[in-house]
């Protein structure tokens, strides 16, 4: 079985910068780490990584130690290159703003598991959408979506000097984030459907001061070295439900999948069935993924995320959805607007399988 979203992993270079700053004789580094399984040897450790739960748990212990509204802006805001590894001298020697922009989705994984990135770009802007790994809490994603507002301002003023970004947000107001980031963030605007960062498109061919062709290739091959690691480690059950996550409904057939992974039907089923799993529970797994994105962040009602992901009717897909996570589509909506959000666990229950609808009902 592959591990659960509450088991993403984020690289404890991240987290010593973190405790680095924070530690003091009034917050020693010991009250930090209280309960989170993380040893301070650890944090030192070149390709050491964490869990979210233990995340989770550090920031609950800043909440209480310390005065600091936002540790993912301080964090953002005191984060050098070196602290990206490869992935930060990929970005770094960049030729320009886009292809920045580029090796950050592409390697994010290298930083953190808790969210991906994902590029769109129209006639005239581009926008960088942040999706949190379903099941984290709601105090690890704001932590992690602080901390890439901050580390863009940091790097679009460091690199080009304004990139005109301009921010949204799902969550509601929160007082006194603006002030905490610089002039390269326009404006930030809540309630909205999703996390997102958004610039003019003309500002991707921004050259960057510190554009070096040779050492870009090197920083971006040692980055496609250590990705091929990380999928390595990655059971093929997991790799399947990442990849169905992120196509999202209708999805794709056992087939298709297989040849966007480099095999064969065969092999794949044969592999899943060694992971203990079949084809359609995964395609369940990213189902229940995909509702949750729906019904949170983009704050879709039961019924149109019902439709989306091809159920019947509502009522079809509460029952599934009950009986994957614990709890109905509205009980997970009202757990979700606190801190902590329920999670959705790897391989639900197999139950009715959805079949497309003309189109919702009101409710």
């Amino acid at each position: 079985m592959h591990r659960s979203n509450q088991q993403a992993s984020t690289a404890t270079r991240y987290l010593q910068s973190l405790c680095q700053l924070l530690t003091s004789a009034e917050v020693p580094l010991a009250g930090l780490l209280a309960g989170t399984d993380i040893q301070p040897r650890l944090l030192e450790a070149p390709d050491g990584v964490v869990s979210h739960d233990s995340l989770d748990r550090l920031l609950q212990n800043v909440e209480r130690l310390t005065d600091e509204r936002f540790p993912g802006i301080l964090l953002g805001h005191h984060l050098n290159i070196s602290a990206h590894g490869a992935a930060g001298y990929a970005g770094l020697t960049a030729p320009n703003a886009g292809a920045a922009i580029g090796v950050a989705v592409r390697f994010f994984p290298l930083i953190t598991e808790l969210a991906t990135l994902k590029l769109d770009v129209t006639e005239k802007r581009v926008r960088l959408t942040i999706i949190p790994a379903p099941g984290i809490s709601g105090r690890t994603e704001r932590f992690v979506v602080h901390t890439l507002l901050a580390s863009f301002d940091v790097m679009g003023s460091f690199l080009v000097g304004n990139l005109e970004l301009r921010a949204g947000l799902t969550f509601p107001n929160q007082a006194g984030l603006k002030a905490r980031l610089g002039s390269t963030l326009q404006g930030i605007a809540f309630n909205q459907p999703s996390h997102s960062l958004s610039l003019p498109r003309e500002r991707l061919e921004a050259p960057f001061a510190l554009a070096d062709r040779t050492a870009h290739a090197q920083a971006v091959a040692q980055c496609e070295e250590a990705l091929n690691r990380l999928e390595g480690q990655r059971t093929l059950a997991g790799r399947v439900v990442g990849l169905l996550t992120r196509i999202g409904p209708p999805y794709p057939d056992q087939e298709n999948v297989a040849a966007q992974l480099g095999m064969s039907t065969r092999t794949l089923h044969r592999h899943l069935l060694e992971d203990g799993v079949r084809y359609r529970t995964l395609i369940l797994e990213a189902r229940m993924n995909s509702a949750r994105r729906y019904l949170l962040d983009e704050r879709l009602g039961v019924t149109e995320t019902a439709y989306r992901l091809g159920y019947r009717d509502s009522a079809n897909f509460t029952r599934a959805f009950r009986q994957a996570t614990g709890v109905t589509p509205t009980g997970f909506v009202k757990a979700g607007s606190s801190n902590a959000r329920p999670a959705v666990p790897a391989h639900p229950r197999e139950t009715d399988q959805p079949a497309p609808s003309s189109s919702p009902r009101n409710t």
